[in-house]
Parts: C-alpha cells; structure tokens; sequence
C-alpha cells in the first residue's frame, strides 16, 4: 500500500528549536526545562528530581517558546538521534533545551501519536541517521530533520495503526514486566539465602580480619596497552556481583604478561575486587589461561585449606561485609577504598571448611539460577524488541491494517 510521504517541516504549524538557556539563567523553580535527557524512544522521561527552571522573569526576557501536552519533542543529539516524545500533561509551565525541535502538527495532516510510533521505526531512523553530521558526536540539523519524509495515510487509517500498535506493545510491555518479576523473586530468594547465612551464624564460626588468611594482589600503576588480540584483558567493567562478565572483551599483548603480574599469579578461583567504579563488586576468576588485570582490581588468593574461595566470594557480596567496606569509602566523587583499609575489615566465618563449601554450594545453585535468568531475560528482551521492529515495519509499508482486515474478515465468514 502506497501513502504519500511528506516532509516532516510541512506536516507542522510550528516546528522550531527549543531555548538557549545558560545557566546563569537558571532558578530553583519556576518554568520547568524540559532538556534531552528527558526524551526518550517514543516516552517521556520525567526525571523531576533532576529538573531544572527559569524564572517568569527570564522567560519573559529571552521571549522563550512554552511547550504544551501533546506537542512532540524530538532530540537532535544521541542516543539515537531523531527519537521522539509526546509531552504528557503535567502540573507545570514548560519549555525546552536548544537540542529538542517542537513539532506541533496540522490537526488534519499527522496526529502526534502516529508520527511518535513513526520515529522508532527503521525507516525513520536510518534516514535521520544519513542526514546527521559530527565527526565525534553526531547531531542532525533542525534544516535536515524538517527534510525527513513521513508517510501520510488519511487521519482514520492513522488512528487504527495507533489503536493496533498499542495494543501490540502492551502486550509486549506485559511479556517484559513478567519476566522481570520472575527475575527480581529469583534475586530475593538469593539474597535472603544470603543475609541469612551471614547474619544468623552458628557454633565453631572465628573471627579474622581480611589480611590474616588472604594474599592481596594489587594491580596499580598504568594499564598496559590493548591490541586486536593477545591475552584476556579483565577491567572493573567485567567485574560484576557474583559473575564474570564477557563484554566489553579486549586483549593486550602477550609481551606485557611479565612486565605487568610481577606483583602475583592469579589462578582459576581466585576471587576478584573491584576498589572503586563500581566499588565491591565481587566475583571469582574462570579460567587457568593467562589473563591480565587493570587497574581498580585486586585478586584475593585465600589460604585454601582454611578458608574456600566460592565462600570468601559470598561473604564479600553479604550486606554485613558490603557496608563495612562502603563505611571506610573515601573519595569526593568516585567512592574507592585503599588497599590498606580493605585487609583491615573483620570477617567472620565457620571453622570446618565443609561448612563453608555447604553453604557455598547452595548459593552457588540460586546464583546460577539467577544468572542462566538473566541471560533468558536479556535474550527475551532481545527477541521482543525485533518483534517491535517487524511490527513497525509492517505497520509503515500498510502491511498491518491488511493482514488486522483480513483476520476480522475471517473471524465473521
């Protein structure tokens, strides 16, 4: 089905940027400013606690646009550039950024729900994504995105679209909220497990600060130079609670392994700490090939006959142990800890080491659990996000109203 395209300029009575508002300009409160940050892909982004005003006085002053329910927003900038918002009702006086262009549509040509729907397709994006410019941050001109083609159907075939796209995506949205809530029942037994092993300990339990019956290793100093290939690289970024995580995966040359683990070998199992960026992120080490740390990683290698490392990774990651570590934070805008301060932080474990590996072993099957969800989840969402994608296509080349007609057709035969 063929609908005429029009330029996404025409479709508008108004169709302009926002404000430039410095922030010398800006106030506590007033009329809020509405920035790109709160656009997202096809929602708004409310983020009141992070909202930013201008005074009646300095609106009057820099004769700013004010913004209403139902215009769209569109962001100039990443990420991806071109997404777009419909502005909900809300209590306030609004205008917005220089980087959003206001669309506010001809009544008889696009409704705003049809064009929201419109920008989160392929269609619409790769050609936003030709028209950008910006050899580090890419952007698209107000001139270049009014010169973006938007298929035009008559304004009741615009409606049913909507009507079937909404209920399309709710039914996507409901799919996403269950297995989330499967996730998040799967993370509370694991922590309950958790906080209980650590908080309701039994007899033969000693105490012991970190130092006594752990090696440290510190990897400080520079990062060595990444290459295409070579040896794994572990960064901070890998280190995740309770897992190893693949991405990002970079490599360093295999000449820098020597240089750089002079300070300790690590081992399969050794567990690993970050110290800052995310701070106590705690897991343990996969693999007996060589690897090599950055910087903001300690390895732990316990004394293994006294104390297993599968327990010494639950007992960093329980609530007890965490806010010891957080407590002796420092650092006025990355949290760290000095290596110092972490050996001094007091434990407490059971004696008998088949204890230790009881419980571990147990934790060790709800961790698994929960991750082998999380990696069903993530493919889910995966899988429901092309699902969108097809149905936006199908819905932009006239596909679905076809097939939506020919199965009520059927469902009256």
């Amino acid at each position: 089905m063929l609908w005429p395209n029009k330029q996404l300029e025409s479709l508008c009575t108004v169709f302009t940027d926002g404000d430039w508002i410095e922030s010398k300009s800006q106030s506590a409160e007033g009329i809020r400013l509405i920035q790109t940050g709160n656009v997202g892909e096809g929602n708004f982004k409310d983020r009141r606690d992070k909202s930013r005003f201008i005074s009646e006085e300095t609106f009057s002053d820099l004769k700013c646009c004010e913004i209403f329910e139902g215009d769209c927003l569109v962001s100039r900038l990443p990420d991806p550039v071109g997404r777009s918002c419909i502005l909900p009702k809300t209590d306030d006086r609004m205008i917005t950024a220089v980087d959003c262009t206001i669309l506010r549509f001809k009544k008889d040509e696009l409704i705003p729900e049809f064009f929201n729907y419109f920008s989160q397709s392929n269609l619409y994006l790769n050609k936003v994504e030709s028209l950008t410019s910006g050899a580090t941050r890419k952007r698209i001109s107000r001139k270049n995105l009014g010169l973006v083609d938007i298929p035009t159907p008559p304004i009741p075939e615009q409606k049913r679209i909507v009507a079937i796209l909404d209920q399309a995506f709710a039914d996507i949205d409901r799919a996403c909220e269950l297995t989330e809530r499967n996730l998040k029942n799967a993370r509370e037994l694991f922590e309950s497990y958790l906080q209980q092993v650590f908080s309701l300990r039994g007899e033969g339990w000693i105490e012991a600060e970190l130092f006594d019956h752990i090696k440290f290793i510190d990897y400080r100093g520079r990062t060595p130079k990444k290459t295409d290939s070579g040896l794994r690289l572990i960064t901070a970024k890998n280190v995740r609670m309770g897992y190893l995580k693949r991405e990002p995966e970079e490599f360093v040359a295999p000449d820098s392994y020597d240089d750089w683990m002079t300070r300790g070998i690590p081992k399969k199992g050794d567990v690993l700490f970050t110290t800052e960026a995310p701070l106590a992120n705690v897991t343990q080490l996969d693999t007996d090939d060589k690897v090599v740390f950055a910087q903001r990683i300690i390895t732990m290698q316990p004394d293994r006959t006294v104390l297993d490392c599968d327990f010494l990774k639950y007992l960093l990651m329980s609530q007890p142990i965490q806010q010891k570590i957080h407590e002796k934070g420092t650092g006025a805008t990355a949290t760290g800890i000095k290596a110092s301060l972490l050996k001094k932080i007091p434990i407490e474990f059971p004696s008998d080491i088949s204890e230790q590996r009881k419980h571990a072993s147990i934790l060790d099957m709800l961790n698994g659990e929960i991750k082998s969800m999380e990696d069903t989840y993530q493919k889910k969402l995966t899988a429901l996000e092309e699902l969108k994608k097809s149905i936006l296509q199908k819905a932009f080349s006239g596909e679905l109203t076809q097939s939506h007609n020919n199965s009520q057709q059927g469902a009256t035969a």
